[in-house]
């Protein structure tokens, strides 16, 4: 008999070991196709030096309106039907529409006579968009501008078929104005509909994307008050002189 050279014991150990690393290469691997098929939000931008700039919780703008504003998608370029929502505290005064003018253009015109006040924007709006929009991200920094908020009215705008830049490519297109200010702690958000009316994909707008007015408004009713004035003004000039 030719003698058997010594028996390799293969420990398990070994084996349970290899299968790990193979199972987290597949998880890992899995996770990172998931990642590169689930879209990123839109995010807000405007024109003028440190205008629109997110710093964590908004995009925040000291002008008003805001100047060649709009949004970008990542990944991106991606097209969809692209819709324009301006957030307006409840409290404030403002006009029943307001017109869109740019690039692209329409009316945004109030969606429900309730102001948002709760739950999600995409909730209210009556569609299911990704990211949420929590009313707890936007009413803290309306109400540090404007404690008398407790939530929003919506005025939408679909602006159609648009295709939007990735965040490499801001400040192109679309370039957005509007023809009225907004009431300070107003926001602009945006969604894009990558899908179908029967099948939609609405991406929403990344919280710390959504562009956020800082600067004041004209006060409701100021020119009509200054009005006033100089008509009373103008009529007691004419009494004095009547009775000299």
């Amino acid at each position: 008999m030719t003698p058997k050279g010594p028996m390799v014991m293969k420990s398990t150990n070994t084996y349970g070991g290899c299968a790990a690393l193979v199972l987290a290469f597949l998880v890992g691997a899995s996770q990172g196709a998931l990642a590169q098929t689930v879209d990123d939000p839109l995010h807000g931008y405007c024109a003028g030096a440190g205008q629109c700039v997110d710093n964590g919780t908004n995009s925040p703008t000291s002008t008003n309106p805001p100047s060649n504003f709009g949004f970008t998608v990542s990944p991106g370029p991606a097209s969809g039907d692209f819709v324009v929502d301006l957030l307006t505290p409840n409290n404030s005064a403002t006009p029943g529409t307001y017109q869109i003018t740019g690039s692209l253009s329409g009316t945004a015109t109030l969606v429900n006579v309730t102001a948002w006040t709760s739950g999600d924007l995409a909730a209210y709006l009556g569609i299911g968009a990704s990211p949420a929009n929590p009313i707890g991200a936007y009413l803290p920094s309306t109400q540090a501008l404007d404690p008398g908020a407790t939530g929003f009215f919506v005025r939408q705008v679909d602006l159609g078929q648009v295709t939007l830049n990735g965040p490499s490519n801001p400040n192109l297109f679309p370039l957005l104005n509007l023809d009225s200010q907004l009431p300070v702690g107003s926001y602009i958000v945006a969604f894009l509909n990558e899908g179908t009316a029967n099948s939609p994909n609405w991406i929403a707008t990344a919280n710390s994307g959504a562009i956020l007015e800082t600067a004041p408004g004209p006060t409701p009713g100021a020119g009509l008050a200054g009005l006033a004035f100089l008509v009373v003004a103008g009529a007691l000039a004419r009494m004095r002189g009547f009775f000299a």
